[in-house]
């Protein structure tokens, strides 16, 4: 047995290590296990560039300082708006250092019950007793297939998530399926590296999101700088929902799948919009069938159409489903109460198994569409530590720094 601890973070990415940094602030002893930005440096490609604003791509930290502008500044780094995955990677490294440099590099294989609390397994075959275990491994093997691509030879299908080198395409021809920020950044990228590369989706046309105010713009007006949420997630009505999650929490269950259908329907950056305007777009039409052809793929449409291609990557989203993280053993599963593969979390987002809670992608159904980004480890990692110390919040919490946090 490796020892015990109050409470163990599975997870070093944005939610694991801001929930770290609050646990540890406030003297919550606690250990955390994972690789530093793990999933966004494996399963992110090369070049890509962040979706949200510079604003709203801070991990919370209790202490002023330790914005991705702060490090910034402290690098003398001029920081895109948005910024590149790079800066994002560096940012991520520079504060993991800070909260927690005795991060445990060990996978987690499994946690199961054990007495009041948990035993976290670990792949060295050594086990650690936590009280309380933190799920912060974001959408690990939620990946969405398409049916109609399962029986294609192994290799000539892929999801945007298993893709950390475009470049090992070039000098192939790729068909990306999807209309989301995932399956756009991929495709844009392709198409920088001077891949043949075609788009198609069942949606009729792509959302773009609106243009990002370059560096060195004039400050917004009061109008313009909170006509939506700091966010950068939803429009003026269901931002604001989101960016409160307390507020989206009261609203009546029709009203909150509203919220969240409008905050994540597939969209892409207006970034993207000149990088694919030459690139292919096939469109308003399903996929009925695919095959393997003479060492290509062939993809046929509702209408007939065939496109053919040496690769598929699919970008058509996740599903999120907490029983396919592997990492918890058949009795804890058997506890959960489940809604559609996601956890129904109470305060603290803690599950129905006391002591187990669950943050980013699983707490959206409870905690809204804003823990699917970076900026609600903002109103996650508090209302978490708040929860573990027994301690009540302020009336108003947000997903998004205020104050000293905003500007450091």
């Amino acid at each position: 047995m490796a020892g015990s601890t109050d409470v163990a973070v599975v997870g070093a990415g944005p939610y694991g290590l801001a929930a770290t940094a609050f646990l540890r602030h406030q003297g919550t002893s606690t250990h955390t296990f994972g690789e530093v930005m793990g999933s966004w440096k494996h399963q992110m490609p090369r070049g890509m560039i962040l979706r949200s604003k510079e604003r709203a791509s801070s991990i919370a930290h209790p202490v002023p300082g330790h914005t991705i502008t702060a490090w910034a500044r402290a690098h003398d780094i001029a920081l895109d708006n948005p910024a590149t995955l790079q800066h994002f990677l560096d940012y991520g490294d520079w504060i993991a250092e800070r909260i927690v440099p005795d991060l445990d590099h060990r996978r987690v294989e499994q946690v199961v019950r054990e007495g009041s609390g948990f035993s976290v397994h670990l792949d060295d075959g050594d086990r650690m007793h936590a009280e309380r275990v933190v799920m912060a491994v974001g959408l690990r093997n939620m990946e969405r297939s398409v049916p109609e691509f399962d029986h294609l030879p192994e290799g000539t299908v892929s999801h945007v998530a298993h893709h950390e080198d475009l470049s090992t395409f070039v000098g192939k021809r790729v068909l990306v399926v999807g209309l989301g920020q995932s399956a756009l950044e991929n495709a844009a990228i392709l198409a920088d590296l001077g891949v043949d590369v075609t788009i198609t989706a069942r949606a009729d046309a792509p959302h773009w999101l609106g243009p990002h105010k370059p560096a060195g713009s004039p400050p917004p007006t009061f109008r313009e700088k909170w006509r939506v949420p700091p966010t950068d997630v939803g429009g003026r009505a269901t931002g604001w929902f989101a960016a409160a999650p307390e507020t989206y929490r009261r609203l009546p269950e029709r009203l909150q799948l509203e919220v969240r259908r409008r905050c994540l329907f597939p969209a892409g950056s207006h970034n993207l919009r000149a990088r694919l305007e030459h690139v292919p777009f096939q469109l308003g039409r399903r996929i009925t069938s695919a095959e393997s052809t003479g060492g290509e793929i062939v993809v046929t449409l509702a209408d007939g159409t065939t496109l053919k291609t040496d690769h598929v990557m699919v970008g058509s989203g996740y599903d999120v489903d907490v029983t396919r993280y592997d990492l918890l053993d058949k009795e804890l599963l058997g506890e959960l109460e489940l809604v559609e593969g996601s956890p129904k979390l109470r305060k603290g987002f803690e599950s129905s198994v006391p002591g187990l809670h669950f943050l980013g992608a699983p707490a959206v159904r409870s905690f809204g569409p804003v823990n699917r980004f970076v900026t609600g480890t903002w109103y996650a990692a508090p209302e978490l530590a708040r929860r573990i110390a027994g301690k009540r919040g302020p009336t108003l919490r947000v997903a998004y720094p205020v104050g000293s946090h905003a500007i450091a």
